[in-house]
């Protein structure tokens, strides 16, 4: 498994890893790209998470590529589902239960497909327009339900202890 951390035009993310997670960045267990660009997205906006997740995607070592956000975690239902995915197939946030909270957010791909469809600047649909490529590319889509609701992303950490990676 690989776990890149994408500092996207972020000083403060090296800085807090080294002082928590010294012993995972070296060792490798976390990968932390620092990625400076002064850029303007479709949106005008200066992020587009489909650029940042195809940075982290074009840099996975694994078989299979999950975006997972700060706020997101993955449940064993998940785990279990990510373990066995197929080249063919795609995981998805199950689209009915979509709740503008971040869980939508959460997709897998197999990495032999990626490139085939990758992410794009498409401003705030960069994963509906992913979505759009694994449906023309005729990938087998699985739902999946997001039962738990993200955890707060505050970045007050005094607020939020660390947590532990096995």
């Amino acid at each position: 498994m690989d776990l890149i951390i994408i500092a996207f035009n972020d000083t403060t993310v090296k800085p807090f890893l080294q002082k928590h997670y010294a012993d995972y960045l070296n060792d490798g267990r976390i990968k932390l790209i620092e990625h400076f660009e002064n850029i303007i997205f479709a949106d005008g906006s200066d992020w587009s998470c489909g650029y940042v997740k195809d940075i982290a995607h074009r840099n996975a070592i694994g078989d299979v590529l999950f975006n997972l956000d700060a706020d997101n975690f993955i449940d064993d239902e998940l785990h279990e589902l990510l373990l066995n995915l197929k080249p063919n197939e795609i995981v998805i946030t199950k689209q009915t239960e979509w709740l503008p909270d971040g869980r939508s957010g959460r997709i897998g791909i197999h990495k032999s497909i990626y490139g085939k469809i990758r992410y794009q600047d498409k401003g705030r649909s960069d994963d509906g327009d992913f979505i759009i490529q694994a449906i023309l590319s005729k990938l087998k889509i699985k739902q999946i339900a997001c039962k738990y609701k993200p955890v707060s992303n505050n970045r007050n950490i005094k607020k939020h202890p660390v947590m532990t990676m096995p």
